[in-house]
């Protein structure tokens, strides 16, 4: 005969009555200020080559009108981090840091495009400010990422 016990009841109603993103998140590691300010840098880096190969490449054809440059570049920067993001999950700065973008109620799915060109318009428009409320929040989620319903995680680490 099995007998009752009120421990198993307390633990049950425990485990039910949790959030369900708690559920999703259980084993998520976030990255640290730090580390996302290193992949930004990496972005930096890497839009700064594009630019420049793009601008020898231009060159190369002679006589191009001005505008036609800078339409050209400014396209290219604005489609950057919004396309990659949306398309493959991460920048090159996230993939060489091991993180990923992913919808926040969502976790394994990626973000949409529209998703994507908020965030990044956000993250433009406030700048370094966005990032002061990544350590402020258990997701270590920025001002960007709570406008867009975004979340960065770390990936291919084990939870602490």
């Amino acid at each position: 005969m099995e007998t009752f016990d009120s421990k198993d009841l307390i633990l049950d109603s425990a485990e039910n009555s949790k959030d369900p993103l708690e559920l999703k998140y259980d084993g998520a590691v976030f990255p640290s200020l730090v580390t996302r300010i290193k992949a930004l840098f990496i972005d930096v880096v890497i839009m700064l080559i594009i630019f420049t190969g793009t601008t020898l490449f231009i060159d190369a054809f002679g006589d191009i009108p001005s505008f036609a440059k800078g339409f050209i570049l400014i396209f290219m920067f604005y489609l950057y981090d919004p396309i990659l993001t949306s398309f493959t999950g991460s920048t090159l700065g996230h993939k060489m840091m091991k993180l990923k973008v992913r919808k926040y109620n969502d976790p394994e799915r990626r973000i949409s495009l529209g998703q994507a060109f908020l965030r990044f318009i956000t993250k433009g428009l406030l700048g370094w400010i966005s990032f002061l409320t990544v350590t402020g929040n258990k997701r270590k989620r920025a001002i960007h990422d709570i406008a867009s319903g975004s979340i960065i995680l770390r990936t291919g680490y084990a939870a602490r």
